[in-house]
């Protein structure tokens, strides 16, 4: 029989109190079970293994018709009827839950991969060779997209829209931060969107200016999705691509489950269509936005049901609250911003200067947000800043007031600062926290921009996931992808208990932060299928379950920690259909 309990995939420190049935009432001659009825006949195994469960390990799972319906020892599941069944020996390697990604960019991942690349952090040279060679292939007129440029990585006025006009003088060029809330264009870009010297900021975005006066180029929030209605449509084919690409990347980390964190009306016909054609394997939930920086996407909303296809659900409405807290200081702070970020001071609008933006004022937000809430309708927020991430817990409060407890669990995604006083909140008006721990090791992101844009005390207080995750609410966690530079999980689970950067090298951020990896499995499998409302389905290997699980070639719990980000999945299988199987592995 399966040992006891020696690990729990709860979000906190409680046991699993569950029994694991690991033999069928075929195994154990119980014929009264069998006349009041045949459970379905094995028709795959898994053999030899070792099967993380929330009791403990295992050896073996067979399932019937895509359904875990026996869980334990080789020797128990041999017992059952599994003639004509398939095979799959484990050989020792580790058969565990799939991964739930919580927070990705599908369309604008795949659509990165498709573009103009140059290296997360290249200096400038680099980025202006990269532009050039793209020039060269383009014809002219032909727009250049790309991406992702790090504020860090720039001298002092270095970065300046007359570097891509050099590279490519016969073509409008855009290029992507780390963050998707700036972009970098040159002279015929602005040209195009009749954005000059007297053009003032628009209301929620920052049109970056030097010694002169003159726009650099550099668009952030509001001012840089205004560019989109300028640039030419994609068509449903192309979007049909990107999202592909994107998915199936996913699929070969192991993602067997994903959130899509801002749905627009310029990609979701791909999306849709993706789905709609039974290519889109995991189960994805889509976040339609809605607020200043929607591009009239609003409309989509009303259409959600309609636009939902397959294993995709547009359930989710997404609201940026603030920016990041990067060099363009754009994340609303409780607190302002360190000394030297006066040069991007913004007016918080109810705040002070210096202390970042703030998106939707809250006579606009706490009406809206309890509407959503009436409806049913989840809404996920964008809030980076402890200013912004106050204000979501403040208008879910509303929220909850207005209209009761409706089942829905909001989520405030990123939390880059959380205020002490705000982390207990999640447990008692039921939201989730979503963090993003796949950029929290020393990169230019964090080691540079987020430092001095805070200052040292701050950075005491970096994505505090042990606190959330102790304080009893329901933690997920989202890669951000494309902001990233690759969707890996496994990145993200080792950086989650080391807080290092990977290879468990270096001096550690925020080491009390630390959480087990017990306690990572649950964030990344458990809580996302939780978060996701399919909990009775997925998120675990139990019978009863969906056989939504991966092979990966080592165990994550027992691995050195230092090795963790360099699991290897062999397969993923969805509802017991193997969608991805890594070059070599044929068993």
């Amino acid at each position: 029989m399966i040992r006891p309990a020696a690990f729990s995939l709860l979000p906190h420190a409680a046991v699993c109190a569950v029994a694991l049935t690991t033999v069928s009432a075929h195994a154990q001659g119980d014929s009264a079970m069998a006349t009041a009825f045949d459970a379905p006949r094995p028709d795959m195994v898994f053999v030899n293994g070792t099967v993380l469960t929330p009791s403990g390990t295992a050896q073996a799972v067979a399932v019937a018709k895509g359904v875990i319906v026996a869980v334990g020892s080789v020797a128990e599941i041999e017992k059952l009827p599994l003639e004509g069944a398939k095979r799959i020996d484990l050989a020792g390697q580790t058969l565990m839950p799939g991964l739930y990604d919580m927070h990705v960019h599908t369309y604008f991942a795949g659509q990165d991969k498709l573009s103009c690349r140059f290296a997360q952090g290249a200096k400038a040279k680099e980025i202006v060779a990269a532009v050039k060679a793209c020039a060269a292939k383009a014809k002219p007129g032909e727009w250049i997209t790309g991406g992702s440029w790090v504020g860090a990585a720039f001298k002092p006025g270095e970065q300046h829209r007359r570097l891509l006009d050099a590279a490519a003088p016969n073509n409008p060029v855009l290029l992507n931060d780390e963050s998707l809330h700036s972009v970098w264009v040159n002279s015929r870009v602005l040209q195009i969107a009749g954005i000059g010297r007297n053009t003032p900021d628009p209301a929620g975005g920052v049109i970056d200016r030097d010694a002169k006066g003159e726009p650099t180029g550099v668009l952030r929030e509001v001012a840089s999705r205004d560019i989109e209605k300028f640039m030419p449509k994609v068509s449903q084919d192309d979007q049909v691509r990107a999202v592909k690409v994107a998915t199936d990347e996913m699929l070969s980390y192991g993602i067997v489950g994903f959130t899509d964190a801002a749905v627009r009306r310029e990609m979701v016909g791909g999306l849709s269509t993706y789905a709609r054609s039974g290519g889109l394997k995991q189960y994805a939930r889509g976040c339609i936005v809605w607020g200043p920086n929607s591009g009239n996407s609003e409309g989509l909303i009303a259409q959600r049901q309609a636009l939902s296809a397959g294993r995709l659900k547009l359930d989710c409405v997404k609201m940026f609250l603030d920016g990041v807290p990067l060099e363009g200081r754009t994340a609303a702070m409780i607190e302002p911003y360190a000394h030297g970020a006066d040069e991007h001071a913004h007016d918080t609008k109810g705040g002070s200067a210096n202390s970042g933006l703030k998106l939707i004022p809250e006579d606009v937000l706490f009406p809206a947000l309890a509407e959503f809430d009436r409806q049913g309708i989840l809404v996920k927020f964008h809030a980076a800043g402890d200013g912004a991430v106050r204000e979501a817990a403040d208008a879910i409060a509303a929220a909850r007031k207005a209209n009761g407890y409706t089942g829905q669990h909001h989520e405030i995604g990123h939390n880059t600062f959380i205020d002490q006083a705000d982390v207990p909140r999640a447990r008692d008006l039921h939201f989730t926290w979503e963090l993003s721990p796949y950029i929290w090791w020393p990169t230019p992101i964090t080691s540079v921009d987020i430092a001095a844009a805070v200052g040292p005390e701050r950075m005491k207080r970096l994505w505090p996931m042990r606190d959330v995750v102790e304080s009893g609410a329901n933690v997920v966690i989202g890669s951000d992808w494309p902001v990233v530079p690759s969707v890996n999980p496994w990145i993200a689970f080792e950086t989650l208990v080391t807080r290092q950067v990977p290879g468990a090298t270096g001096e550690p951020i925020n080491a009390g932060q630390r959480i087990t990896r017990e306690q990572a499995l649950a964030v990344m499998t458990r809580n996302g299928a939780a978060e996701m409302g399919r909990l009775d389905q997925g998120g675990t290997i139990e019978p009863g379950k969906l056989a939504d699980v991966i092979v990966v070639d080592r165990n994550p719990l027992t691995v050195a920690a230092g090795e963790i980000h360099k699991t290897r999945v062999l397969a993923t299988y969805i509802a017991g259909e193997r969608v991805f199987a890594a070059e070599g592995n044929t068993k």
